[in-house]
């Protein structure tokens, strides 16, 4: 996998979030259980989605939650840069910790341009790309 689960489960929920045929909220209780993701985990998700101006909230009677903006302008690399963290695929894949441009390990180089053409993916697709819509 090239990314966390945390962040397959919040590209997940954004695209059950784009699947609303009303484009009205849904509870993370009603996404939880149509996307199969723990209800607890996708709260926190959903807290961090929020935080960042992803998703809007609705509280009480008929809210939940609902895309911020159109899933036309939610790149893939946006939710797995907010999820995981900035440059979420700088570290090397043998040993992140002692491998870099000045002391490369024998994949440094091959890695790097594989990293771009992942980053670039990510970023040409979009949540609508993955929805129904």
């Amino acid at each position: 996998m090239i990314y966390s689960t945390k962040t397959r489960y919040a590209i997940q929920a954004l695209v059950g979030l784009a699947n609303l045929k009303d484009a009205g909220y849904t509870t993370i209780e009603e996404l939880s259980e149509a996307a199969g993701i723990p209800k607890e985990f996708l709260a926190k998700i959903f807290q961090e989605l929020s935080k960042h101006g992803m998703i809007k909230s609705k509280p009480g009677r008929g809210g939940g939650f609902k895309l911020n903006e159109p899933p036309a302008q939610i790149e893939l690399y946006e939710v797995v840069e907010l999820i995981d963290g900035p440059e979420p695929f700088s570290d090397c894949v043998f040993d992140g910790n002692r491998c870099h441009a000045n002391n490369p390990c024998p994949l440094h180089d091959e890695w790097v341009g594989v990293r771009e053409k992942i980053v670039d993916f990510l970023k040409e697709n979009t949540i609508a790309d993955l929805s129904e819509m």
